[in-house]
């Protein structure tokens, strides 16, 4: 009997489970790979968000790192839900590596390589996302979302700079 009372302390709650869908993509844009990377990470002055990225904040900037202040847009089914999270950003070319470090999805990480091509810019991106428990049954519609998002910021910044 005793055994079964240290299970019970063993175990996790529910804020402690998290499932981890992750998703990898590359994109190949005409735009110089230099300037793709000053635009996305000029948090200061983006104005252009894809829809489900309705606001972006610094919170603080130091040389290689920014966190900012999130607010994310979730179109479900059921209702729209307005998220908040804050993100480190770890910036040196040709590296962008974002850590999401307050909100629902703490823990997640996102990878953005971007690599020159003659005439262009390969992008890739790698995520991991952390999703808690509360947003399981979401999990699929969040993944899609995430990437969504990303890509949709990839192209507007490309469009931004060709079309300077």
């Amino acid at each position: 009997l005793s055994n079964s009372s240290n299970l019970t302390h063993n175990l996790l709650s529910p804020s402690q489970i998290s499932i981890m869908p992750g998703f990898n993509f590359e994109m190949t844009l005409p735009s110089d790979s230099k300037k793709l990377f000053e635009l996305i990470t000029d948090y200061e002055t983006i104005e252009v968000f894809p829809d489900q990225l309705k606001n972006v904040s610094i919170v603080s900037r130091n040389d290689f790192e920014v966190i900012t202040k999130e607010v994310l847009t979730f179109n479900t089914y059921f209702k729209n839900t307005e998220l908040y999270q804050k993100t480190s950003h770890n910036v040196h070319y040709p590296k962008l590596s974002s850590n999401v470090i307050e909100g629902p999805f703490k823990g997640t990480v996102i990878q953005v390589t971007f690599d020159e091509l003659d005439g262009g810019s390969k992008v890739t991106v790698n995520a991991e996302l952390k999703i808690g428990l509360k947003y399981k049954l979401l999990s699929p519609i969040i993944k899609n979302k995430y990437k969504a998002i990303l890509t949709s910021l990839l192209y507007k910044m490309n469009n931004i700079i060709m079309n300077a």
